[in-house]
């Protein structure tokens, strides 16, 4: 479930409004929960921010999946949102302060992105260290590096819930 984000034009990080609501909806069905935060940051100071917002919001839960930063373009209309200009070599290194400082506190983390995202916007060698989930809606995933998830579809059914939902798979 998404935590929270950084707005793509005021730079504010907030809470997602449906976090505590579905938060507590896992924890009442016993369903196992992670979290994934989705990062704006233009320097190493708001990098810094939003590592310590995730893990000051995550302090006292059960996760039983790693935390995600979910890397891709903020702003899908105009691709003017703050980040989304950041070159490679930017963006890798503030996504490596946040997932650093996250594992330092002892908590497993990665990055979620599309393959096309992972090939071409990332460094992927200089994140090598951390959980990769890859989204990539078709029958098989095609990212040629190491990753440990993979997001097939937007189109799932899942008994309780109305609607589509995204589902993955554990590598």
């Amino acid at each position: 479930m998404r935590l929270g984000y950084r707005s793509y034009g005021s730079g504010q990080i907030m809470t997602d409004k449906k976090f505590k609501e579905f938060l507590n909806q896992a924890k009442s069905h016993n369903i196992p929960y992670g979290i994934y935060f989705f990062p704006t940051s233009v320097t190493d100071k708001e990098a810094e921010e939003e590592a310590e917002f995730i893990i000051k919001s995550v302090q006292g839960l059960n996760l039983s999946y790693p935390i995600y930063l979910d890397s891709e373009i903020a702003d899908v209309k105009t691709k003017n949102g703050r980040s989304d200009k950041l070159d490679k070599a930017t963006r890798t290194k503030l996504l490596k302060i946040i997932l650093d400082k996250l594992k330092a506190r002892g908590y497993d983390c990665g990055v979620y992105a599309s393959t096309s995202w992972l090939n071409n916007r990332l460094i992927m060698s200089q994140l090598s260290n951390y959980k990769v989930w890859v989204a990539q809606y078709n029958t098989s995933c095609t990212y040629g590096g190491k990753y440990d998830m993979w997001q097939y579809s937007s189109r799932g059914q899942i008994d309780g819930v109305s609607g589509n939902c995204d589902v993955s798979k554990l590598k």
